[in-house]
């Protein structure tokens, strides 16, 4: 009785001690069991709020980079103790998220700058592209890509229709050595000014020129063979005996063994006409001779106000631009997305533009020099160069007039004539590129 008095003690320790341990070892299995629980449902909630709609695996507008990082890391730190659930979402979302990016790059391949398409672009490979673009399930993203392919889809076109407009009017030049009419050449010009391709732009430059030094040498002989008619006939009438009664002249003037019908007069008419354009004050700049000249329409009609303007350099692609804002030594922000309601607006203070501009939103503060890469707003203090300059605006592309050459896209560059250009524009003065 004593002797198992005495060990009772030393049973009932050994029990505590051993439901102690049973108790340690529980509650380490429920934390290590809530711990793997936490871990699959942050990480599949954190996967499923990259979507905005899971069954369709429509990936939500901006999926952070930062964001896919971090779920690969953890990933790749915790698959071991991911159920199949969480490894199938991780699967799909990874799918979903490396075919979006190819996509983008694809659209982004099309481009060279953003007035061009590269010389890789094909009918067929568009055509292949605008289906795989359908593959992105969410809305708002695949229009955006939708609507860049359509970009490229019509200066692809435009710059097949130009090429083979030039060629054959260049063709029949060459082999007859006849002038273009007025119409061939204002249409020659139109065509050129709607060429999105770099290569193609520059092969048919000189032919340009050549074309348009044909008809101008033309004309002049023209107009020469016609003052000469003219003066002939006049001599003829002051000679003649006063009893003898006045006949009109009627001048036929052959030469090259045509006939010519007087003075062609100038093709501003034409070209602008053709472009839709009927401002009293037109900035018309000539690509394929890289100048400038001051037009003013009165009755109907655009002539020339002032001397022509040599350009050093000229990247913006041709069309139709407003005058946005002249700026004298400013630093402010220019609105460089086209879907915002005050594209292409100039705000010298940011406490001026509203609170629905991009302006107003400091997330889009940037440092990129170059306002064709600066989005959705350029910042002019990144670029001394522009700080002095005219504000241009198309329907999706900005560009600037400034002193001095420049490497950047959508400029128009003059030194020696950037004065003038400074002092004769206005707000409603229409600059026409072709």
């Amino acid at each position: 009785m004593a002797q198992g008095a005495r060990r009772s003690p030393q049973y009932q320790r050994a029990k505590r001690i051993m439901l102690v341990i049973a108790s340690l070892v529980m509650a380490l299995f429920v934390v290590a069991l809530m711990g793997w629980w936490f871990l699959n449902h942050h990480f599949s909630s954190t996967v499923e709020a990259q979507y905005t709609n899971l069954e369709q695996r429509a990936l939500k507008t901006d999926v952070a980079p930062s964001d896919r990082r971090q779920l690969a890391g953890t990933r790749a730190t915790w698959q071991w103790a991911f159920t199949d659930r969480s490894q199938t979402l991780w699967q799909h979302f990874a799918t979903d998220y490396a075919r979006r990016q190819d996509r983008a790059k694809q659209v982004a391949a099309l481009y060279d700058g953003q007035g061009d398409y590269r010389d890789s672009v094909t009918a067929a490979g568009l055509s292949k592209l605008d289906q795989t673009l359908l593959q992105e399930k969410n809305q708002t993203v695949y229009q955006d890509q939708k609507n860049k392919l359509d970009t490229v889809q019509v200066w692809f076109q435009q710059t097949t229709d130009a090429n083979t407009f030039i060629q054959k009017i260049y063709g029949d030049y060459q082999a007859t050595k006849t002038a273009p009419t007025l119409q061939q050449i204002a249409q020659t010009k139109a065509y050129y000014s709607l060429i999105r391709n770099r290569t193609v732009a520059n092969r048919w430059r000189q032919p340009v020129k050549d074309l348009d030094a044909a008809f101008e040498k033309n004309t002049s002989e023209t107009n020469a063979a016609q003052s000469a008619a003219e003066q002939k006939a006049l001599d003829a009438l002051k000679n003649a005996p006063l009893t003898q009664g006045y006949t009109p002249a009627q001048v036929t003037i052959t030469q090259g063994g045509s006939t010519v019908a007087g003075n062609s007069g100038s093709d501003y008419d034409a070209i602008l006409s053709n472009a839709g354009i009927t401002a009293s004050r037109v900035l018309l700049v000539d690509q394929a001779t890289q100048a400038a000249r001051f037009l003013t329409r009165t009755s109907g009609h655009y002539s020339a106000d002032g001397n022509t303007i040599t350009l050093d350099s000229l990247s913006l692609s041709g069309g139709q631009y407003s005058v946005s804002a002249t700026i004298d030594g400013g630093q402010g922000a220019v609105v460089t997305d086209p879907s915002a309601s005050d594209f292409g607006t100039y705000y010298a203070q940011t406490s001026a533009a509203p609170s629905t501009s991009p302006v107003a939103d400091t997330a889009n503060s940037n440092d990129t020099s170059d306002f064709n890469a600066a989005t959705p707003v350029f910042w002019l203090r990144n670029n001394t160069d522009l700080q002095t300059s005219i504000l241009l605006k198309g329907r999706t592309t900005i560009g600037f007039i400034a002193a001095g050459a420049s490497t950047l896209s959508n400029m128009i560059s003059t030194s020696a004539g950037y004065n003038t250009i400074a002092n004769q524009i206005t707000p409603s003065t229409v600059v026409y590129v072709y």
